[in-house]
Order: C-alpha cells, then sequence, then structure tokens
C-alpha cells in the first residue's frame, strides 16, 4: 500500500528539536538523539530510509517521505553536530539522486498532485548544499525546479499568476485525490519554501518575486478570517466562499506551513505583511487547533461544528496533523524575535515574553509587559552587558494607524 507513514519522523522530530531550542529539556534532547540514532541504523546499504520496497520506490509519498526524514537528519546535525547524520542524510540523497534526474526518472513522476510532494524535496536539498558546498546538490535543485516546468508537471513558475485553485482544473471529484489534482495546498506551499531556499543561494530575484506573487493569491483568495484555509486539503478559492460549509477545512498541516512560508517571506523582504499573517493564525486557527490540555491537536478546524480527534494513519498512533502541529506551537518564540545581521532585532510578536538575544559578541536581554491585543500598551525593557548600539524594530500591525 502506498502509505505516508515515514513522514512522522522527520515532522515530529524537527518540532521537537525546535521546541528543545527554547525549553532545553533534557529528556526531550535524549529522545530526541535516540530517535535519530534509530533512524541512521534503519538505512540500507544503498543509503535509503523509507517504507517502500524496492519495486514500489518513487511511487506514492516515497519521495516525499525521504523529504521529511533528510530535513530531521540535518536538523540534528545542526542542533547536535553529530557528522554522521550529516553522512546520512548525504547517502539518502545521493541515493535519490541514482534514480532520479536527467536521463533517469522525472520529480514530477514520483509522486500525486502533479508531483508537488516528491519535488518539495527541493528544501532539504538546498540545506544539504549549504552544510556540504558540493555542487552536485545545487544542480539536482536546480534539475528539480526546471523538471517541474515540464508538461505533466505542477509548473510551479510559469503559473505563479494563476489562482492556485484554477492551476488544473479537475473534470470531476473522481480526480480529487489523484495525481491530476495541482491544488493540494500543503505540498504546494511546501515546494515555494523549498524556492525560497534556492533563491537565497542563486539571487534569483525572479524565485523572490514568484513566491511573493503566489502569497498574495494565497492571501487574496484562499486565507479566511481565522488565518487558514483549504477544504478536503486543496485550495477552493475559498475565501470569498468561507461563509459556506466545507468539507475538512483548515487541515493543521495548512496551518503550519502557510506559517512557515511566510516566515520564511519575513526573514527575506522584513516585510511586516507576513508577521501580519503569522499573527492573525496563531491567534485563530493555531490555537483553536489544540486541546486545551495540549494533549491533542484536531486535523481539521472547521469554521463552523466540532473539533475531533484526527485518525491513525497508516497503521501507526499519529497522524500528519499530530507530527507537523507541534513545530507551528515551536514557531512562535522564534519568529517573535528576529535578528537581521549582528546589529538588529526585530520584534514581531507582542506577548509576555522573556528573550535572551546574541547580537555580534552582546548579549540582549528583553522583557516584555503586554496584554495585546485586548489593550494597545506594550512595555518593553531592554537591558544589555554593557553600552551598545543597535536597532530595535517594532512591527507596526498593517491594520493599526
Amino acid at each position: 500500500r502506498e502509505m505516508w507513514g515515514s513522514e512522522f519522523w522527520g515532522k515530529w522530530v524537527q518540532g521537537a528539536m525546535s521546541s528543545y531550542r527554547y525549553n532545553h529539556d533534557a529528556q526531550l534532547f535524549d529522545m530526541i538523539k535516540t530517535s535519530a540514532e534509530g533512524m541512521k541504523v534503519a538505512q540500507l546499504s544503498n543509503g535509503y530510509i523509507g517504507n517502500y520496497d524496492e519495486q514500489h520506490q518513487l511511487k506514492g509519498w516515497d519521495v516525499w517521505g525521504r523529504k521529511y526524514t533528510t530535513l530531521g537528519l540535518l536538523k540534528w546535525y545542526q542542533l547536535s553536530g553529530d557528522k554522521s547524520s550529516l553522512d546520512a542524510a548525504k547517502k539518502l540523497i545521493d541515493y535519490t539522486m541514482s534514480q532520479v534526474g536527467p536521463g533517469k526518472h522525472h520529480i514530477y513522476e514520483c509522486g500525486y498532485y502533479k508531483g508537488m510532494p516528491p519535488a518539495s524535496i527541493l528544501e532539504p536539498v538546498m540545506l544539504l548544499y549549504k552544510a556540504t558546498l558540493e555542487p552536485r546538490y545545487l544542480e539536482f535543485a536546480q534539475f528539480i525546479v526546471s523538471d517541474c516546468e515540464q508538461e505533466g508537471g505542477p509548473q510551479l513558475l510559469a503559473k505563479a499568476d494563476v489562482p492556485v485553485w484554477n492551476r488544473f482544473p479537475i473534470q470531476n471529484e473522481k480526480e480529487w485525490w489523484s495525481a491530476k489534482n495541482g491544488q493540494k495546498a500543503y505540498e504546494m506551499m511546501s515546494c515555494y519554501v523549498g524556492l525560497l531556499e534556492l533563491y537565497k543561494v542563486v539571487k534569483d530575484e525572479r524565485y523572490l518575486e514568484i513566491v511573493k506573487t503566489v502569497t498574495r493569491h494565497i492571501m487574496d483568495e484562499e486565507i479566511n478570517i481565522c488565518g487558514s484555509g483549504a477544504a478536503n486539503e486543496c485550495w477552493y478559492g475559498g475565501k470569498e466562499r468561507q461563509t459556506r460549509p466545507a468539507y475538512h477545512s483548515m487541515e493543521t498541516c495548512v496551518t503550519f506551513t502557510w506559517m512557515q512560508l511566510n516566515e520564511r517571506l519575513l526573514q527575506i523582504t522584513n516585510d511586516p505583511i507576513y508577521a501580519d499573517n503569522i499573527e492573525t493564525t496563531i491567534y485563530n486557527a493555531l490555537m483553536a487547533s489544540m486541546k486545551a490540555d495540549g494533549s491533542q491537536i484536531a486535523k481539521y478546524t472547521p469554521l463552523e461544528g466540532f473539533r475531533v480527534e484526527g485518525e491513525r494513519q497508516c497503521g501507526l498512533n499519529i497522524n500528519c496533523c499530530n507530527a507537523n502541529g507541534p513545530r507551528a506551537f515551536a514557531m512562535i518564540p522564534r519568529f517573535a524575535y528576529m535578528t537581521r545581521g549582528v546589529d538588529s532585532i526585530d520584534v514581531n510578536f507582542y506577548a509576555p515574553s522573556e528573550a535572551q538575544i546574541q547580537l555580534d559578541k552582546q548579549t540582549v536581554h528583553l522583557q516584555m509587559v503586554t496584554d495585546y491585543p485586548v489593550s494597545d500598551r506594550i512595555e518593553i525593557t531592554v537591558n544589555t552587558e554593557k553600552e551598545a548600539t543597535f536597532m530595535l524594530s517594532l512591527r507596526i500591525p498593517a491594520w493599526s494607524e
């Protein structure tokens, strides 16, 4: 069966590591380390890590799963310095490159939804290039982008200015869960996250403008009042239809990836509109997805009706949104205060908080007291170890004069 269970570890471990960077929980660190060691033990001699036998590799969700495994290994290498995890990530991508590329398989043929799930492996391929500076990874990333523009591919560049719900109109409901549907929300945004990682290296302004254009389409045509969107996990022109009942709306994977796309754009452009988008999503769609005691994250969070526990997927006691949702909550601290260069701090999120931020050789301590957005009063106390000169930039919400 073409299952997607190979995505779960990579999602979970990224959320766990982001949480660890915030809470420094030693027990959590040991759990992460143990899980990473287990993944390396599972690697075959040819480099493969996954749940597809050789006959069925490159089908279904296989390459999508490899994406998340590679991300998990690379993020663990960044956190721990464990060189063997970097080596395992290299072996997995090298094995993938032995199967996919010029004269081999097309990337868009390696999965559903016009090939967007497999094409999203672009992100870890670029992170691997930045970790190794080995040219073959950059070449593979550029192949992925160009190959997606072929007939049969998702045409992520060519269709950037086409409404995301109408790029490949499907003829009947039987095509909804198929390779013909190019509207899959979460996977589409994941591809554009990868394109931004490529942009950071090659500085092709066309790539940045394409992602900004697509993001504007999603803002204007899909994102609802609660800061998320999609029905049955696909774009559907949802903004103007949000007052109508819809099946399985606001998948938490969509909610997180919308936040992730905006965070990457914020890092690159410093445009506060992306911080505004994240704030709306945090206070509404994201918070509404979590059970009050924190024990469960809903798979769907409809604008009406009930939120319910998601199903157990792929024969495991977990589902995609339970694995992905914690990444969204762990994003909040790093989004709240962001640095630019060695002498600038951006305050993006107003909430009671404390932060110690390293600027060059200076540690800056910030403390915020506020009940925003209930009132408009925010007090920020700044302390430094010694006299220092730096920029402190405060986000002015788009709705505020």
